[in-house]
């Protein structure tokens, strides 16, 4: 079984230190985790703990402040599921799990994605929140709800919990144990709203149509914004129910401005802050990825774009820490596994390191995966929020992927207001 408390730890791409632990510090930070090929997403809890989700593997890793990595649910290398029995966290089997997010409690939830269910992890022990107990997709809503393979997910403070529902096309809602729709038509893949019909509330979330949704967060006024990854944009949905376009043409490319103009090549995970910034891994399997600030308007410009360089080829998912540093998560993927449009592709293994300096000091795993905490300059809500953050309690941190919604998940004035923001 690997070791998952090895780490090599690299500062502003040259070697620092090696060895076990490191503690997250401000700027670029790399933590090469041996013996692990494919984290996914993550998040991080108000004590600053980072989780990941490693698919190829079938865990879930806990990342502490102090570096040490931790496997904490799941036996690496063995996939499997519970059903519908609450086991511990040792003898918990996972299927690809994929997305993750964290609540104000500290519970974690889980897109078991080839599962085809949401699991939490709460207390050590892990338990079945929606889903068949025999894995089996599906559409239904309700009480005994199906899905088709999960990939994005996120929570509110007010514990509803939002999921990509990717291969049915839809996003799906969790308040209590009930499952319902809250855009896309399930099974259909499509591309409403367009630009050319969108007006100031879009149209309704059962009148829209995706195409394989990915990533998926919400803001503090209960806005959810979606990664339709496969029509190559960001799509806004408001506490009504209202879906619109928000930032991307709908074209593949690269392109940076305002918000019908910017283009997307593969959007993954992504995360929103406290000051309602949107930050988005815009992911490339055959060339580099790019880390995209998205303001209230929808316009996108990169934060780190890592065209020409090795590292950051594979970056697919980003969260914040409670210090207001983003959390960049690099790995290696095959096309089948991580592509949007996987089913025409190959299942053949990228061999090429996430990071060249990384892999100069782990010569024994070229397929390692980093996590990079940056304190990006051209972010002036995090680096004006991160001295806050430092001095006041966990509950008033900045930018936790999950955990800095609002109990709004419905409409109410202030979220009319931040409507017309963005």
């Amino acid at each position: 079984m690997a070791n998952f408390n090895q780490v090599v730890k690299h500062f502003q791409g040259y070697i620092e230190s090696q060895g076990q632990g490191g503690g997250i510090i401000a700027g670029l930070l790399g933590l090469s985790v041996k013996g692990s090929t494919s984290l996914a997403d993550a998040c991080c809890d108000y004590s600053g703990n980072i989780y990941c989700s490693d698919p190829i593997n079938h865990i879930i890793l806990k990342i502490t402040e102090s570096g040490t990595i931790i496997n904490l649910a799941g036996l690496s290398g063995a996939s499997g599921n519970n059903t519908d029995q609450t086991v511990s966290c040792g003898d918990a089997r996972f299927n690809y799990p994929t997305g993750i997010a964290v609540d104000r409690n500290g519970d974690i939830y889980i897109a078991d994605s080839h599962n085809n269910q949401i699991r939490k992890i709460s207390n050590n022990k892990v338990s079945l929140v929606a889903g068949s107990p025999t894995c089996a997709s599906g559409t239904a809503d309700g009480t005994a709800a199906r899905f088709n393979c999960p990939y994005g997910i996120d929570v509110s403070n007010s514990g509803v919990i939002y999921i990509s529902d990717t291969n049915n096309h839809a996003i799906r809602v969790i308040r209590g144990s009930v499952v319902s729709t809250l855009a896309g038509l399930k099974g259909t893949p499509g591309h409403l709203p367009t630009w050319n019909m969108t007006n100031n509330w879009g149209i309704l979330g059962s009148d829209a149509r995706l195409n394989l949704p990915y990533g998926i967060a919400v803001n503090a006024n209960g806005f959810v914004f979606v990664g339709d990854a496969a029509n190559h944009c960001i799509k806004r949905i408001d506490p009504s129910g209202n879906i619109r376009m928000f930032s991307g043409t709908g074209a593949n490319g690269r392109a940076n401005g305002i918000s019908y103009v910017c283009t997307y090549q593969d959007l993954k995970y992504m995360d929103v802050t406290k000051s309602e910034e949107l930050y988005v891994i815009d992911f490339n399997e055959a060339g580099p990825s790019r880390l995209m600030v998205v303001n209230r308007e929808g316009a996108a410009y990169p934060i780190i774009d890592w065209n020409g360089i090795l590292e950051g080829q594979y970056a697919c998912a980003v969260t914040c820490n409670p210090a207001g540093h983003l959390i960049v998560i690099e790995s290696n993927y095959t096309q089948y596994e991580y592509s949007s449009s996987s089913s025409s592709q190959d299942s053949s293994s990228t061999s090429s390191s996430t990071s060249s300096s990384t892999s100069s000091s782990n010569s024994s795993s070229s397929s390692s995966t980093a996590i990079k905490s940056s304190s990006s300059s051209s972010s002036k809500s995090n680096s004006s929020s991160s001295s806050s953050s430092n001095s006041s309690s966990s509950s008033s941190s900045t930018a936790i992927k999950s955990s800095s919604s609002s109990s709004s998940d419905s409409s109410s004035s202030s979220s009319t207001s931040s409507s017309s923001s963005n």
